[in-house]
């Protein structure tokens, strides 16, 4: 399980869809407010450079970019100074999986190379992947990741926050303002902007924990990191 601490600052966001194709109909950055798909490329590389150091872990949720050749995903990552970026798979399209992360897959397992193989996590050049889902501790906070909303995730009943992205701030059980549930939308449509811990604390101090199947709301409400890792 991944561990993020204090050595450098953790920042999430996701469905930042970068080079999203300006051809489809009602177009993301136009809704965004921006008056080209360049100048929403450009801002969302800038304000992550400006929030998110090299050092520093960025975490994101799916959907980084989509429909876009593989050298405009090139093209991103190197733009991006951050040196970790953590990313799970959105549901777009992805350049990158077919033509960067499953030949990685195949040069790490040579003949034990099965159809269908994924090895999780996986460097390549500053983004590690994740995979579809993960379980990681940030800052000693229990988080579940995941690009879809979930119901009912692990460890709920004791405190562990549930990190997602997808709905681009569209459904009311995910948004900020919903105190049912520590369960949050990270997306960039709901920030204009990377997420910092601090500010996803003070959203998630705000709200309770709901038992919505057998799990007791009077159960322990902090999860030990060591029984998990």
């Amino acid at each position: 399980m991944l561990n993020f601490t204090k050595k450098g600052k953790t920042l999430v966001t996701s469905d930042t869809h970068w080079h999203h194709a300006p051809k489809w109909e009602n177009p993301i950055w136009k809704m965004r407010g921006h008056s080209s798909p360049t100048e929403h490329d450009d801002f969302i590389v800038s304000e992550i450079n400006r929030r998110v150091g090299k050092d520093d872990d960025l975490i994101h949720l799916g959907d980084l970019c989509l429909n876009s050749k593989i050298e405009d995903f090139e093209q991103l990552i190197a733009s991006i100074n951050c040196q970790n970026v953590y990313m799970l798979w959105g549901n777009h399209p992805n350049p990158h999986y077919k033509r960067v992360y499953l030949p990685l897959v195949k040069t790490l397992l040579g003949n034990s190379y099965m159809e269908g193989m994924e090895v999780y996590p996986l460097r390549y050049k500053n983004v590690i992947y994740l995979g579809h889902y993960a379980e990681v501790i940030l800052e000693g906070q229990y988080t579940v990741l995941s690009h879809y909303p979930i119901y009912i995730w692990n460890e709920m009943q004791r405190g562990a926050w549930m990190l997602c992205g997808h709905s681009h701030y569209g459904c009311e059980f995910s948004r900020a303002e919903n105190a049912n549930g520590k369960i949050l939308d990270v997306g960039w449509d709901g920030h204009n902007s990377v997420w910092t811990l601090e500010e996803i604390r003070a959203v998630m101090d705000k709200k309770q924990f709901v038992a919505v199947d057998h799990h007791r709301a009077d159960m322990p409400q902090q999860p030990v990191a060591a029984e998990k890792g």
